[in-house]
């Protein structure tokens, strides 16, 4: 092809020839003026109702309408794929008990997970607490019933396989319980209901089994692969790499074979960085299902940081400076592209402390990296300060006791927020809150929300309610149990299956541990100062380590479950952690994937003790992009390309890690940290 084919000409060309196409271009690159240009495209041989255009988020629908108006059609993956099955309700009906049944367990074996020992009992035994969690979560919301604290290790050693067997044998008869109740419900009451939530009591479906069943439901019925072939000429999606696998295949394997649909993705496999998208789509290409489009432009970022990114990549896409048209009519030069990469890196003795080190070791390792970051901020800045974890920042943005109830009872503290908020109905809450008190008032927003949940707003006296409910919110010192409370009372949220089985959970654990005379003894010891297995051995007490484990896992739940609904944790600490996820602040963290360019970057390379990251450099690597592995690179190249002019970036090595840090990053400077 030659070189001076433009993106969009070979757009053009795959729309002649009626081939899909992934365009694929790095940040900076211009994606969503080349949708924009796309669409305009597309519109003048094709009516604007036969072409889809779908992303992500309302903010990304919004921005993409404010570049080519309201006359196409453009939404969420969401209400796209609503749009779509939600008149089949009786085909619906046939699958959705997919989303509530419960799979039944499967023990490892040796073979399968290459365990063998405690090591394997352990995977068992937390396999089995899982899969028993999920039961008794859905025995509770479909008939009522609560089912006894699952079995603890010791218990569940002793017959494991008598234990999983009579699990299954109650999970086949609630599954078979579970589609019975279904099956006699009408399947006109089926519906999306555009929440996180499942609701099993009126059938609805949230965000994620609304993917789920609209890949079940192509895979059951191929008619609707003809439907949606017929209805549409082009389907354009944009950040394909976010975008699960099932929706990706139903758009390419499941439309029929003699289709005229096109169908595009735009995006970029190097910032996939979320493990619910698809990643990359290179099987399709390969299998020439796609055509692929690379687009080399930047219009974001210097060429200092261009060249840095560029290096990073584990593909052959090599971005180029594309100068913008000024608002005085004028163009930019490479003079104005001009910045500065600044790779600084201090050094910490043979070894750094781990996930399982003391708490002082790990304190004062971050302290190292904290002086290695005011030392550059001393500088010159100001920088946005782009890091993995919450945890180094906490204090400073306000959230600090918050993350400390989460930091105590779990490793990966984010995504622990994430599930727990989610299921008791704090986003939702937070969202309203925005809505309400942020810099852009979304008056639309709430009152929408608010009609969901059964508040309708037909006099004044209504608008008064709800206003004082949400001052008193927002403006107060509450806790999150009181603001829940006052939420739920004045109807700003509606109670889901999930908070409630949360709320059913927690007292059911709370009450068995009260009844616990041998918990109740370990906690009396524990919280005396005989804290380790060894200090309990030398009172004479004797446990296994395994025993010990458990109980203390009980004591941190417990205590977990104390201060979560405690007035100890204000409601505006929530708030302030959303605000600071929402980059409101001068930190962001490393995932924020999609958004603007940020003048001055300094990206802190440091793992923060995440097991699940390793910014280690390889010793067999002389290539930048393969420094680390691929997980890790991305978020890396990610974090990076933010950068519009100046980016620095620090990070801690050992003794060992120097040579090679500095054979693949020869510009890397050492300083010394007092």
């Amino acid at each position: 092809m030659d070189s001076q084919v433009t993106p969009l000409q070979r757009i053009q060309e795959c729309k002649e020839n009626k081939n899909s196409f992934v365009l694929q271009g790095g940040a900076g690159c211009g994606k969503t003026e080349t949708l924009k240009q796309t669409l305009q495209l597309l519109s003048k041989d094709y009516p604007k109702k036969r072409i889809a255009c779908i992303t992500h988020t309302n903010l990304a629908v919004n921005e993409i309408i404010d570049r080519v108006g309201e006359d196409y059609n453009i939404s969420t993956i969401h209400s796209f794929l609503s749009s779509l099955i939600k008149n089949y309700t009786r085909a619906i009906h046939k699958v959705v008990h997919e989303i509530f049944t419960v799979d039944e367990l499967e023990n490892e074996t040796k073979e399968s997970s290459e365990l063998v020992g405690n090591e394997l009992k352990k995977a068992n035994h937390d396999d089995y607490k899982k899969t028993y969690k999920k039961y008794a979560k859905l025995k509770y919301i479909a008939i009522g019933e609560a089912s006894p604290k699952e079995l603890g290790k010791r218990e569940y050693d002793k017959a494991p396989d008598e234990i999983n067997q009579t699990l299954n044998e109650n999970i086949a008869e609630l599954n078979t319980e579970v589609r019975q109740i279904i099956e006699s419900k009408n399947h006109r009451r089926i519906r999306y209901n555009e929440s996180r939530f499942d609701r099993f009591n009126d059938l609805s479906f949230g965000h994620d089994s609304l993917l789920k069943i609209t890949s079940l439901l192509f895979q059951r019925y191929p008619k609707l692969g003809k439907i949606l072939a017929d209805k549409y000429d082009f389907i354009l999606v944009d950040e394909y790499q976010d975008t699960h696998e099932d929706v990706v295949e139903v758009f390419l394997k499941h439309l029929t074979q003699d289709r005229q649909t096109t169908i595009g993705l735009f995006g970029d496999a190097m910032q996939s960085i979320y493990s619910d998208g698809i990643g990359d789509v290179r099987a399709y290409i390969e299998s020439g299902d796609l055509v692929e489009i690379p687009k080399e432009d930047n219009f974001r970022c210097s060429e200092q940081v261009i060249n840095f990114v560029n290096a990073l990549r584990g593909d052959a896409l090599r971005q180029e400076p594309v100068f913008k048209i000024r608002n005085d009519g004028t163009k930019e030069t490479l003079e104005d592209r001009q910045g500065q990469v600044r790779l600084l890196y201090a050094i910490w003795g043979d070894s750094k402390p781990h996930t399982h080190s003391s708490p002082e070791d790990k304190q004062v390792y971050l302290d190292f990296v904290d002086k290695l970051i005011d030392l550059v901020d001393d500088e010159g800045g100001p920088y946005k300060k782009l890091m993995l974890t919450n945890k180094s920042i906490a204090g400073k943005v306000g959230f600090f006791a918050l993350y400390k109830i989460f930091s105590d009872r779990y490793t990966e503290v984010k995504d622990e927020l994430e599930r727990v908020f989610s299921s008791i109905q704090v986003l939702d809450l937070v969202e309203l809150c925005n809505a309400y008190s942020g810099s852009k008032k979304r008056y639309n927003f709430i009152l929408t929300e608010l009609k969901k949940s059964g508040f309708v707003l037909n006099k004044l006296e209504d608008k008064e309610k709800i206003v004082a409910a949400f001052e008193k919110i927002t403006s107060g010192d509450l806790s999150i149990a009181q603001t829940l409370e006052i939420a739920f009372e004045k109807r700003m949220i509606r109670k889901s299956d999930s908070y409630l089985a949360y709320i059913e959970r927690r007292d059911t654990f709370l009450a068995d541990l009260e009844k616990d005379n041998e918990y109740q003894k370990f906690k009396k010891r524990f919280d005396s100062g005989v804290n380790t297995i060894t200090r309990m051995e030398r009172e004479g007490i004797e446990l296994t380590e395994e025993v010990f484990n458990e109980l203390k896992y009980n004591l941190k739940k417990e205590k977990f479950y104390e201060e979560l609904f405690s007035e100890s944790i204000s409601f505006n600490e929530v708030i302030n952690y959303y605000r600071y996820l929402n980059e409101e602040c001068g930190y962001i963290t490393m995932h924020k994937t999609k958004g603007s360019g940020i003048e001055n970057v300094l990206v802190v390379l440091d793992e923060y003790f995440w097991s699940r990251y390793k910014f280690k450099f390889n010793p067999s690597s002389t290539e930048a992009s393969s420094v680390f592995t691929p997980p890790n690179m991305k978020l890396f190249y990610v974090a990076c390309s933010r950068t519009i002019k100046n980016l620095t970036v620090v990070k801690v090595v050992t003794s060992d890690e120097e040579e090679h840090l500095l054979t693949t990053f020869p510009d890397f400077e050492k300083v010394v940290v007092d």
